[in-house]
């Protein structure tokens, strides 16, 4: 039997962003492959309750994260052929960006198997459009790593290009650490865009010159993206 895959793209945090194709595939999931059953019932619960799903999810739900996809991913493809298809989602934006997801997608394109996509937000060019800064080359470098021989490789890798704008997430308790170092490796005048809680009640968008967004910056919560012009 052969297999497919639906990658579904989910809102990043406004639930009015999902679009038509997303609620009809997910009415007529019988397999759907997420990240935290808890996050897609909440999601499933919030569109019960504007409308455009009337029942409860009756299908089978399967957990897959960046902990445990490479050991699961043989039983997962297994999963998938049984059921012919399943979807794939996020706890927000797009799978595979940044989440997990890649594994199973290239073991299905080995076997031949279909892989569709449903497009979706994602954080990184969400904030990009809106930032202020040149989209002609973009490095996306995703989550830096706490390790500090990594983060020195992902930073060797910028300082080896030039007229890019650079797009990273990072955990609200390391943006500071992270713009001083940004600040560090190419100067105080750096243009720096800090976007947060995107879609979301309390979105805030923060532009400046690196030295005095540093020099202002006050605690950050919630989903950060940083952008900065290199």
């Amino acid at each position: 039997m052969g297999m497919k895959l639906t990658l579904v793209g989910l809102p990043l945090g406004n639930i009015e962003d999902i679009s038509l194709r997303a609620i009809r595939t997910l009415r007529e999931a019988k397999t759907v492959i997420c990240e935290d059953t808890r996050m897609f019932y909440k999601l499933w619960q919030k569109l019960v309750n504007d409308g455009h799903l009337q029942t409860s999810f009756s299908g089978r739900l399967m957990v897959v994260n960046d902990f445990n996809e490479a050991e699961k991913v043989a039983w997962l493809i297994d999963q998938i052929t049984l059921a012919g298809e399943a979807i794939l989602v996020s706890d927000a934006g797009m799978p595979l960006i940044s989440d997990p997801g890649y594994r199973i997608v290239k073991e299905i394109l080995a076997r031949e198997g279909t892989v569709e996509v449903i497009p979706g937000p994602t954080a990184a060019m969400t904030a990009l459009s809106v930032s202020g800064l040149s989209a002609d080359k973009v490095l996306f470098l995703g989550f830096l790593s706490k390790k500090t021989g990594k983060r020195n490789e992902n930073w060797k890798l910028v300082k080896e290009a030039d007229g890019i704008t650079v797009i990273l997430y990072e955990a609200p308790v390391r943006v500071q650490k992270t713009l001083e170092e940004i600040q560090a490796g190419f100067g105080p005048e750096t243009p720096v865009v800090i976007a947060r809680e995107l879609t979301k009640e309390y979105e805030q968008i923060i532009r400046g010159k690196i030295s005095d967004v540093l020099a202002n910056l006050k605690p950050i919560k919630g989903e950060v993206v940083i952008l900065f012009r290199r």
